[in-house]
């Protein structure tokens, strides 16, 4: 029952305000009764900003409204703020953000410092979400500013618990235990119980990421006694799935499932969509890891659909927009946000018909709501008793599973394997090798039945058309196989003493037509006498791979040069060419092969991106390194550095 007063409260209390504001006499209504109105939703939005989000969004939307009809600047700013928290705890992070920036600029015109170190702290959160650390510090900076001018230990707590949290993820773990060992120290200062259980969590997470699981477990175990007396079902489910994580690490399988489910459960009665995501992932991990593969094939899908569900926004454009809108309104100050003077007759005549039908909306809401309530408790005490029995049936099969677990791991990872190289096979088969012969089809099928109405230079154009996407339809065959044989582990390594230059211009003289045809000046810098200890099989298709890239996005009377030199005991090759140049996110992720990441040359033709991968993996085979350099603008310079003889060995 504790629960259903819980939800009643609020109807009870909206139904007052009603009932006491707007059932007075007609001509002594006033505007001042309007303003306790609005800090009464808004109150009940904070109070459940982390129990329930979706609930404080509605009573900040009712805040929200009723301000439009007054001119309550306080009002106003925090139903903003209400509203931006609440679209952030369920994942809108572009409304969020924007709220909370309209927010703070009504803060800031009223000198409201408290008001401005909430805002600025949760504007900082929405771009640590966003991976904007940089964004992020300054507002935490700006709310720390504020902070020191009204002395409220327990907001401190706060922002250096969030700042902390953004080195965690940047790895930068010492700074991170610095901040969350002062956020302790606030939190305990201002007896904030549920801010120290939050930062003792995220210590946890500090110990489990340097390895020391039981210590991190430890910790996650204390949070959660103390959480657990609050109301914070966003700090408790995510404390849930901290500690399935830790149980986990630990192979402690039947523990971890059962914290886990227990994060879900929460997740998904609250609408926490967020954290179910988050919970998602380890159940998945936890079910694969014992083998039991269709309950984490349906994680792994539910993971995924949540991600398309709150993260396939814009997000680029969005916080441009509402940043640069930020940076305009701040600078001329001009207030957008509210309508002065509604006519307040308007609201009577609403409320007129609110006292017609207020009682039996009252009773229909409270007991639907009372139902409601009734349902989900049944449902949780159904669900309880099944992870009861789960559990001692888990308890009863974890001694067989445990003897499995090695054979399993070893076997899953040979599934991934093949899994992945079947996956890039059948991309690379499906959209990139059918393009070259669809090319040869078509053109040749032009010759074969209109071969009389073509002059003898259109004759001349397909066949080279035809030649050109048969040799680009060979060399990624070639790159295929290598890449299949490889990872299928069937190729054989047999390094031996070559020389470079020689290699080098037997490769070159394939690709004679084409420097011809664009004009390019190739130079090779490589002394006769250089010997380099590689397979050389492996070491012509790095060649081949680089030389054919550079071709490509090498203009018209262009520059291609190869140089190679002694770097120690090592040989340094570096294929530089005067193209278009590579944008930085593109570079960052060139050897990886994900989809997507690859350049258009000034004709629009783009790779595949498997030959880069194929001279990444064959490097690798040498116990070599391989890397780029390169501007947009102002060409490319690949360079890779394979070790003598002895390194090899």
């Amino acid at each position: 029952m504790r629960r259903v007063y819980t939800y009643l409260l609020p109807v009870v209390l909206i139904f007052s305000f009603s009932f006491s504001v707007f059932s007075q006499p007609e001509g002594r209504v006033t505007q001042k009764d309007v303003p306790a109105a609005v800090d009464s939703l808004n109150n009940i939005s904070y109070t459940y900003r982390r129990s329930n989000p979706k609930l404080s969004l509605e009573y900040a939307l009712k805040a929200y409204q009723l301000c439009q009809s007054i001119d309550y600047l306080h009002g106003l700013a925090a139903s903003l703020h209400n509203m931006g928290t609440a679209k952030a705890t369920l994942g809108q992070l572009d409304k969020a953000l924007d709220e909370l920036v309209k927010s703070s600029q009504i803060r800031e015109e009223l000198n409201d410092y408290q008001g401005l170190v909430s805002s600025y702290n949760n504007i900082g959160f929405i771009y640590s979400e966003l991976r904007n650390d940089t964004k992020a510090l300054e507002f935490y900076e700006r709310a720390l500013t504020y902070q020191e001018l009204i002395k409220n230990k327990s907001y401190a707590g706060i922002i250096y618990n969030n700042i902390g949290y953004g080195y965690v993820r940047e790895k930068k773990f010492d700074a991170a235990l610095s901040y969350f060992n002062r956020a302790l120290e606030f939190c305990r200062e201002s007896n904030d119980s549920r801010g120290e259980s939050s930062t003792l969590s995220n210590i946890g997470l500090i110990y489990r990421a340097r390895g020391d699981f039981e210590k991190g477990l430890q910790y996650h175990l204390d949070a959660y006694e103390l959480g657990k007396n609050h109301s914070d079902r966003i700090g408790m489910t995510g404390m849930l799935r901290n500690i399935a994580e830790s149980y986990l690490l630990l192979n402690k399988d039947a523990e971890a499932t059962n914290f886990a489910l227990r994060s879900m459960l929460m997740a998904k009665e609250y609408g926490l969509y967020g954290e179910e995501r988050g919970t998602a992932a380890v159940l998945a991990r936890i079910y694969e890891k014992r083998g039991m593969y269709k309950e984490a094939t349906k994680y792994y899908k539910l993971e995924s659909d949540l991600k398309d569900s709150l993260y396939v926004i814009q997000r680029s454009d969005a916080v441009e927009k509402i940043q640069a809108a930020y940076e305009i309104e701040n600078k001329l100050k001009e207030n957008e946000f509210f309508k002065k003077e509604h006519e307040i007759n308007q609201q009577v005549i609403k409320t007129q018909k609110y006292l017609l039908f207020g009682s039996v909306f009252f009773i229909v809401i409270v007991v639907s709501l009372m139902t409601a309530i009734l349902r989900v408790n049944k449902r949780i005490k159904l669900t309880l008793k099944e992870l009861i029995q789960r559990k001692d049936e888990i308890s009863a099969q974890k001694e067989t599973i445990q003897q499995k677990v090695v054979a399993l791991d070893e076997k899953n990872e040979e599934l991934e394997s093949i899994n992945s190289i079947k996956n890039k096979l059948f991309s690379v088969i499906a959209h990139d090798l059918k393009n070259p012969f669809n090319s040869i089809i078509g053109y040749s099928e032009l010759l074969v039945y209109n071969f009389k109405n073509y002059s003898e230079d259109e004759v001349w154009s397909f066949l080279k058309i035809i030649h050109d996407s048969g040799v680009k339809g060979n060399i990624l065959l070639e790159n295929l196989l290598q890449w299949s044989r490889l990872h299928t582990r069937t190729i054989q390594f047999l390094p031996v003493t070559n020389k470079l230059r020689k290699l080098i211009l037997d490769e070159l003289y394939f690709f004679q037509p084409k420097v011809q045809e664009k004009s390019i000046q190739v130079e090779v810098n490589v002394n006769e006498k250089l010997e380099v200890f590689a397979d050389s099989n492996m070491l012509k298709t790095i060649i081949r791979n680089l030389f054919s890239n550079a071709i490509k996005f090498t203009p018209s009377n262009g520059t291609i040069s190869i140089n190679g030199s002694s770097r120690g005991s090592s040989v340094l090759v570096c294929v530089s060419d005067t193209g278009q140049g590579i944008e930085p996110h593109i570079k960052e992720k060139l050897f990886t092969g994900e989809v997507g990441v690859t350049t258009a040359n000034e004709g629009g033709e783009k790779g595949t991106g498997l030959g880069l991968m194929l001279c990444k993996d064959f490097v690798t085979k040498h116990k070599g390194e391989i890397w780029v350099e390169s501007k947009p603008g102002e060409g490319a310079s690949f360079f890779f550095l394979l070790p003598n003889k002895t390194d090899i060995d």
